[in-house]
Formats: structure tokens, C-alpha cells, sequence
């Protein structure tokens, strides 16, 4: 059950939650909008158009567009983080929006309590880059690893 401090969110503290809701819902709503067209136009990953290596943020945006259409399946296939960021980016969404319609801080919130353990985010960083780092391994299985970077921009006649 969800409860609030008896205590007025600042005006600070209200600014701060309206840019976190901002940027937590933008990612949700640029899925929504573009799911019908496939990975929009515009997106291209520098790192990857310069090394031809993916970085560990490739596919979460294809990621992101399949789960705005119900193919939770690709989402997975795309990148494995991106049903669990989707579902973090609403949750974050939904308590900064209760927040700033009821005009107080939440007190035991699964967000803030986690956000509270910097020891959290350290093993969830090392969860993210190992699935990398086996991202990179199949590349590397494939070939795919040695084929990609002549791809690159710069090579290309």
C-alpha cells in the first residue's frame, strides 16, 4: 500500500519531479508513436555506426517499439533489458505522478528505497555490462565480431 509523508513536496522538489516524469515518459510515448514504422529514422548509434560494435544500449529502443505493439517476445530477442527498463520507466512514472497530484513524498516506495542502496545500482551495472559482455561473446562466435567494424562509416566506399 502506498502512503505519504504528512510533509509538502518543495517547490524544488516538485520541479525535480516533473523533469523526472519527463524523462522517464518520453521514451514510453516515443514507442507508442513510433511503433507503427519499425526503428524510427533518425536513431542511429554513433558508437556503432564508428566501430561497428554494438553498444550496450543497442536494441532497446527496437526493444521498446515492440512492446508499445504487444510483441513481447521481440522485446526480449532485441535487447533482454528493455521489458525490465520499460516497466521501471512506468513505475517511475505512475509514483512521480502521484506525487505531484497529491503534493507529497511518498514513504516507503519501492523507488526510493532502492534508489537509497547505491549497492543496488552497483550490482545492477555489473548485470547489465555482463549481458554485454555476452552480447559481445556471440558476436565474437559468430564472426559477426570481425565483420561488423568493416561495415563502419568510415570504411565503407
Amino acid at each position: 500500500m502506498l502512503r505519504f509523508s504528512d510533509a509538502v513536496l518543495s517547490k524544488q522538489e516538485r520541479l525535480s519531479r516533473w523533469g523526472f516524469l519527463g524523462l522517464t515518459t518520453a521514451p514510453l510515448v516515443g514507442a507508442v508513436l513510433f511503433n507503427h514504422t519499425g526503428t524510427p529514422p533518425f536513431l542511429l548509434c554513433p558508437f556503432r555506426a564508428i566501430t561497428g560494435i554494438p553498444c550496450p544500449g543497442c536494441g532497446l529502443t527496437r526493444s521498446f517499439l515492440a512492446i508499445a505493439r504487444g510483441d513481447f517476445e521481440n522485446a526480449l530477442r532485441m535487447h533482454l533489458f528493455g521489458p525490465v527498463l520499460f516497466l521501471a520507466f512506468a513505475g517511475a512514472a505512475v509514483l512521480m505522478g502521484l506525487e505531484l497530484k497529491t503534493g507529497r513524498r511518498l514513504r516507503h516506495s519501492p523507488f526510493y528505497s532502492f534508489n537509497s542502496r547505491i549497492q543496488g545500482w552497483w550490482w545492477l551495472g555489473g548485470i547489465y555490462l555482463g549481458y554485454y559482455a555476452l552480447r559481445l561473446y556471440s558476436l565474437f562466435q559468430t564472426g559477426e565480431f570481425y565483420i561488423n567494424p568493416l561495415k563502419t562509416i568510415f570504411l565503407r566506399s
